[in-house]
């Protein structure tokens, strides 16, 4: 069965970021909520991609949420990557799409703005997906960089 992932490593001075599917990694800074990365579900995703065809992007236009890539549905798939500096505070936000499509952009830097405590945060985050109208499939995990950047 097909699977998504998206994980950060902290190291010092830096994250390191990879995913596939629909989930996201978002960063939290100076106020401000970030999409670090995307997600494999858009129509267009593999559109610069030579092994999906026309005919292929256009069934995926009709079905924005089918997921372009996934772990398990090949021998061997490409995850994005991507590394950027990091800054003492920034929280960054793993999620999946489900919680991503349910809470406003707004809602989500609140309430990270407002709770010092991750652990809090991450449970109020959540309940705000399931008030929002997301049942299920809500994924939402917090790492904060320490005050030397690591």
């Amino acid at each position: 069965m097909p699977a998504s992932f998206a994980g950060v490593l902290l190291a010092p001075g830096a994250a390191y970021m990879a995913y596939i599917g629909d989930m996201r990694v978002c960063r939290f800074r100076c106020g401000k909520l970030e999409e670090r990365t995307g997600e494999h579900v858009r129509p267009d995703d593999g559109a610069s991609d030579e092994t999906i065809s026309p005919d292929a992007l256009a069934i995926l236009s009709q079905h924005a949420d089918i997921a372009t890539r996934a772990l398990g549905c090949e021998a061997a798939v490409e995850m994005k990557a991507l590394v950027e500096r990091t800054e003492p505070g920034d929280i960054f936000l793993v999620c999946s799409g489900g919680f991503w499509g349910a809470v406003p952009a707004a809602r989500i830097a609140g309430i990270l703005a407002a709770h010092h405590e991750l652990r809090l945060a991450a449970s109020l985050l959540v309940d705000c997906a399931h008030e929002h109208g997301e049942p299920e499939h809500v994924t939402c995990l917090l790492a904060r960089v320490g005050g030397n950047g690591e």
